[in-house]
């Protein structure tokens, strides 16, 4: 899928911590006195002069610079279990992967019959980890393209990924979050012998070396985290598919 065009529809987001989710949720939200709130929100105003929002706090202002995506894009698993919203899975899902910007490329596998693709969740901006539950949320005008492709071309077996006109991204995801970091390891290193040529030993020094690993978000049940690697490390041996 193509993100074709990613728009606020509203000049303002919020962004919220709340039912005792998030990295710390034994810490925050707290009142002054430390007492535990159920909700602590902001609302942010849009700046679309400076594709910026502001965060207003006690005694001065920050700014957060917009990158409109979609947290949530995903196809039906199979089997007839009704599956809860909110982890993600090798179907997608509420990935919260910041990188499927507008112009970015999310690969799923089609599990089902007709795909049944579904998007939604829509995101201005948000940090890696997205530690206090929600990032800065609103409505987007959404144009995507579907296209079905070859999974032995574009693909390294059974998962997402997200391709940009400069990086791929490779996703791992588990419940532990060790066990998220081995799962995007793993997959990494096979999707870079596919599609290089190196042998697996290779490609494992490369992302030592090369690969940035980081945390998509710890708060959807299923952590995640996610390996960027340099499409221009390989341009004399990856033909470019963008």
């Amino acid at each position: 899928m193509d993100f074709l065009e990613l728009t606020p529809r509203v000049p303002y987001g919020i962004i919220s911590s709340r039912h005792q989710r998030g990295a710390l949720p034994d810490l925050l939200p707290r009142e002054i006195d430390g007492s535990a709130i159920p909700v602590f929100s902001k609302f942010c105003a849009v700046d679309d002069a400076e594709s910026q929002a502001l965060f207003d706090f006690e005694g001065g202002r920050a700014s957060i610079d917009l990158r409109p995506f979609m947290g949530l894009c995903g196809v039906t698993p199979p089997g007839p279990e009704a599956l809860s919203t909110i982890p993600p899975g090798p179907f997608g899902g509420n990935m919260d992967i910041r990188e499927m910007d507008c112009g970015s490329s999310l690969f799923l596998p089609v599990q089902t019959s007709g795909a049944g693709f579904y998007l939604g969740d829509p995101h201005f901006a948000q940090g890696n980890g997205e530690i206090a539950l929600t990032a800065l949320e609103g409505s987007l005008r959404v144009t995507a393209r579907l296209t079905v492709v070859d999974s032995g071309i574009r693909h390294h077996g059974p998962w997402p990924f997200v391709e940009t006109d400069t990086e791929w991204l490779i996703l791992g995801m588990n419940e532990s979050l060790d066990e998220a970091m081995r799962h995007c390891a793993r997959l990494s290193v096979e999707f870079l012998s596919s599609l290089t040529g190196m042998t697996q030993n290779e490609a494992y020094l490369y992302l030592s070396a090369a690969g940035d690993f980081s945390v998509t978000q710890v708060v959807d049940i299923v952590k995640g985290v996610h390996c960027t690697i340099r499409k221009n490390d390989f341009r004399s041996v990856v033909p470019a598919h963008r």
